[in-house]
């Protein structure tokens, strides 16, 4: 697939959908190589890899970023086509701390060609001196903890393969998406990648032991076998032996990055669908708006259609623009005032009165893209509206208002004259 080069972050769109959240560019969805859009329940991982998209300008599959792990992780793990256990026998054989703890590799740099260099570059010396020993400690207390703390020598070959597979077998998706993508690009086996996304090893003992790993393919003859990723031979990482400092500063880089797309799907950091309470917190924004209420006016103390048409307005342009949530019953300020204050006799009339509101400005054929929940929070009822993106153009037609066409601008809602109207729903919503 032929990404732009470079990014226009003016043609990244974020956009809701039924049940994720999908990125957009030039009014398309985003999509992987594998043909699947770049979508997923979690809006705050699709913020982070828009982010970057905006930051760096460049979409890079055969490099350690969150987009190209999103994009390895969809068109490969999840379609149960996972390198490292296709071809688990040879990696673990060839593993480089296993076979140097197997003791057929004397050491991760061979002493004859390294001495020379590591003399001219004592700063690698250091690394390798210190931090090389830790990393075997590291292996050591991870192959006890397979072993489940039962102590005693180290693991024959075949009963720590059975180890190692089983242990690979029970991460998630997104580490063993990290795992795969860091042993390619590092040409750093199959253990360290697992100890690094289970939290076995630390990013600087992963880029000490990747750096020695790579220096010794530099000064030996035998080079790695390359990894192909989409139909493309994937380039491993290459050390400049002039400079390994800011190699070690890459891999580090690298491995933190990993790390940090892996922790948006454990624990905490996942997080499918924003409560109400995670709405107020983060305040008002681009795709999220607060009102009192939805018909009461407060400071004339009665029903008020201006009122109406401000929550109304909102929905029209969130429909129009990316999608976006709507909080009815809260202040500015976040404080919750409730829908009580509408004055209805029960919930079901509040629902039936702001559905009929809908249906008659904007039209039934809106409805599918509205979505309403009431909930208790501090003591009132706030009003949830979800609004996704529709995909056709939305006019609002509210009597006593006239015909108006609303988009989001920031946190805001605006209305378009009829020449921008036209050329905005030329370009967001072409004939088909």
């Amino acid at each position: 697939m032929n990404y732009p080069d470079p990014i226009d972050p003016g043609k990244l769109d974020l956009v809701m959908r039924d049940y994720d959240h999908v990125i957009y560019y030039a009014d398309q969805a985003l999509k992987t190589p594998g043909g699947n859009d770049l979508a997923d329940p979690d809006i705050r991982l699709l913020k982070h890899i828009l982010a970057k998209l905006t930051i760096y300008r460049e979409i890079d599959l055969y490099a350690v970023s969150s987009f190209a792990l999103f994009c390895f992780q969809k068109d490969f793990i999840e379609q149960k086509n996972d390198h490292i256990k296709e071809s688990f026998d040879d990696a673990f054989r060839n593993d480089p701390l296993v076979v140097l703890r197997s003791g057929k590799g004397s050491s991760l740099l061979d002493t004859a060609k390294a001495l020379d260099y590591l003399e001219d570059h004592p700063g690698i010396l250091n690394l390798v001196f210190w931090g090389m020993p830790e990393v075997g400690r590291r292996l050591i207390s991870f192959v006890d903890e397979l072993k489940e703390g039962q102590g005693g020598d180290f693991p024959e070959m075949d009963a720590l393969r059975t180890m190692i597979l089983e242990s690979y077998e029970g991460l998630m998706d997104a580490q063993k998406t990290a795992a795969n993508l860091l042993s390619c690009i590092h040409a750093a086996g199959i253990v360290m990648p697992m100890m690094l996304v289970m939290g076995k090893m630390t990013p600087s003992e992963y880029a000490t032991a990747v750096l020695a790993i790579n220096l010794r393919h530099e000064m030996s003859d035998k080079k790695p076998d390359a990894c192909k990723l989409y139909d493309k031979e994937l380039r491993h990482f290459k050390v400049n032996q002039d400079h390994p400092d800011e190699a070690y500063k890459e891999l580090h880089a690298q491995a933190i990055k990993a790390l940090e797309y892996v922790s948006f799907f454990t624990g905490a950091g996942r997080d499918l669908e924003p409560g109400i309470r995670d709405l107020i917190g983060a305040g008002e924004s681009y795709n999220l708006e607060f009102k009192t209420s939805l018909r009461w006016d407060m400071r004339q103390e009665k029903k008020n259609s201006a009122i109406e048409h401000a929550s109304l307005k909102t929905i029209s342009a969130f429909l129009n623009s990316s999608g976006g949530h709507l909080l009815i019953g809260v202040e500015d300020d976040g404080r919750v005032e409730g829908v009580e204050i509408d004055k209805f006799e029960n919930d079901d009339k509040f629902l039936l009165h702001f559905w009929n509101l809908v249906k008659a400005s904007m039209g039934q054929e809106v409805t599918p893209y509205i979505k309403t929940t009431l909930e208790k929070i501090d003591g009132g009822t706030v009003c949830h509206v979800k609004c996704l993106r529709s995909p056709a153009p939305v006019f609002l037609r509210q009597k006593g208002f006239g015909e108006e066409f609303f988009i989001r601008t920031g946190p805001s809602s605006a209305s378009l004259e009829i020449r921008e109207a036209l050329k905005y729903i030329s370009e967001r919503f072409p004939a088909k």
